[in-house]
């Protein structure tokens, strides 16, 4: 009898504990979605689209060279592709502030499809006017990357690139 009463303090002990911690607890806020946008020369960007792969992405690879890191993102006008933009560095394993070179380890590149013009930071056409990447959250745990981007690049043969307002979050 002794030991009957004693479970049952017991389950009626966790019961309410479960309860309580229930009621404690505060609502889980979802994480936000994907996302991928800038304004190019004041134009509103977002990825769209779909030709057999996503169209906003990041590959990251923390043991390879420095630590790899790529973000890639393409968006269609209609049925046509009008423009891939990516950046990314072989020697980023952090947060941070990196800016771009044309002979740095830091990369940015627009392919403008429709104009014909193509933006390499690292292409010797190209001049880099000025231009940056940051990391606010690189967490390779959970998968959780987040930033944001600018760049002004001109060419002799195309308008001048500026890609304003950049930010990016992704989530796997």
């Amino acid at each position: 009898m002794k030991n009957n009463i004693v479970i049952l303090l017991y389950l009626l002990c966790a019961w309410l504990s479960i309860g309580s911690s229930c009621k404690d607890k505060e609502p889980v806020t979802p994480a936000p979605k994907n996302y991928f946008t800038c304004k190019i020369n004041g134009v509103e960007y977002k990825p769209s689209g779909y030709d057999g792969t996503p169209n906003y992405y990041i590959d990251v690879d923390p043991s390879y060279k420095d630590g790899v890191i790529a973000i890639v993102s393409y968006s269609y006008k209609g049925n046509d592709l009008e423009y891939s933009i990516g950046l990314g560095s072989d020697s980023l394993k952090s947060v941070g502030k990196y800016y771009l070179t044309r002979t740095g380890r830091h990369r940015m590149l627009l392919n403008n499809y429709l104009s014909g013009c193509e933006y390499y930071s690292n292409n010797q056409s190209v001049k880099i006017l000025s231009g940056y990447f940051t990391f606010n959250q690189y967490d390779l745990n959970n998968y959780i990357f987040s930033g944001e981007f600018e760049v002004t690049m001109t060419r002799d043969d195309c308008d001048t690139l500026r890609i304003t307002e950049g930010k990016f979050y992704y989530h796997q």
